[in-house]
């Protein structure tokens, strides 16, 4: 529905030029909740915003829905109002002078260009986009009596007035408090599904983006890194760099004793026994990434054979629903969530059980 070929963008700045892009390529099938996830200045915006129509990569191609909005080598380059998008920006842009109503009729009125649509045909369509948006019987409210989860709903009917084809989100739940943003993912996430309508997401919130996308990409640098649905970016990560953006981790180098599913690391902390790939050769430097919350600890050892290893406890912190801890295992720190009700205190000795499932290796 979305490809994206070979994309590449160069800004100039003071000090030089920026390669705000580089090669990048993706595909996103209809129907689809995609997510590209970046730090600050990844170029997550500027991807979008090429997609969009308001800036212009120097290189590569962009097909939405089979169309043909933007080559570089053919030098097309179609103006936003004549791709099949709808876009709701960080700041809503809501009008300040004009009521819900005329809010969301605005790209019907003037961002269609020819024969302008019949009033009752726009009618029909903002309601419609009201309903969808559970903002109905709302339409005459002035756009300064609207509260943020109010406007955040308005500028997304907006955007689905016109029946897009892909609907561009450019992190559009930041402004709204924790308790709200919470509630919109989840509302967000349902509509758009239960529409069918392809949806390109942007933002740098992890959780955000593991919570409501099909998949996701990663993108730092100007370079898309690593792209895989939320549980594959999370628990089998292929990059190391992904691993640590996404999530907090443990990341132990070491080298490769043997491969296989018998496979075994020498690290750190002794040997790890995990899944190997067969092609890695042996003594090969790589990176065995554990998540916190994968690390089994206990005062008792446990009936596991493999990856016990001991520990001191040398933090332990409440969170409610967690404590955040942190466990010295040889002369490496192993960062740890721990079950609330399984007590830990600084200064422990304890049993540092790691599951060989819960083991990932990447270069």
């Amino acid at each position: 529905m979305l490809r994206v070929s070979e994309l590449a963008k160069t800004f100039t700045v003071d000090k030089g030029e920026v390669r705000a892009l580089q090669s990048v390529s993706l595909e996103i099938p209809q129907g689809e909740f995609f997510t590209l996830l970046g730090p600050s200045g990844s170029g997550k915006s500027t991807t979008l915003r090429c997609i969009a129509g308001l800036e212009h990569a120097e290189e590569g191609e962009i097909f939405i829905d089979g169309q043909c909005v933007f080559s570089g080598d053919k030098k097309i380059s179609a103006p936003p109002d004549d791709r099949p998008i709808g876009m709701v920006f960080q700041s809503y842009a809501i009008w300040p002078h004009m009521d819900v109503f005329q809010n969301v009729a605005f790209p019907l009125i003037y961002g269609v260009k020819g024969k302008r649509l019949p009033s009752k045909q726009i009618r029909e369509q903002v309601m419609h986009a009201l309903e969808m948006v559970q903002m109905a019987g709302l339409e005459k409210r002035p756009a300064t009596q609207l509260s943020g989860g109010q406007q955040q709903r308005i500028a997304l009917a907006r955007a689905l007035v016109r029946k897009p084809k892909l609907l561009l989100l450019d992190e559009p739940l930041s402004n709204l408090d924790a308790k709200l943003r919470e509630e919109m993912r989840v509302d967000l996430k349902e509509l758009v599904h239960s529409m069918g309508i392809t949806t390109f997401f942007v933002t740098h919130d992890q959780l955000e983006a593991l919570a409501m996308s099909d998949r996701i990409g990663v993108i730092v640098g100007g370079q898309l890194i690593e792209t895989g649905t939320p549980y594959e970016m999370y628990v089998r990560p292929k990059s190391r760099l992904v691993a640590e953006f996404l999530g907090t981790a443990n990341n132990l180098t070491g080298r490769v004793v043997r491969t296989g599913s018998s496979g075994q690391i020498e690290t750190g902390i002794g040997k790890l026994d995990l899944n190997v790939d067969e092609t890695l050769p042996a003594d090969a430097l790589v990176n065995v990434v554990i998540r916190p919350e994968g690390i089994c600890c206990s005062p008792q050892r446990p009936n596991a054979a493999d990856n016990v290893f001991n520990g001191k406890v040398t933090r332990a912190t409440f969170l409610g629903t967690f404590i955040d801890g942190q466990v010295q295992v040889e002369q490496q720190t192993l960062r740890v969530f721990l079950n609330v009700y399984d007590a830990v205190l600084p200064g422990q000795q304890v049993y540092v059980h790691i599951p060989r499932d819960r083991c990932q290796v990447t270069r």
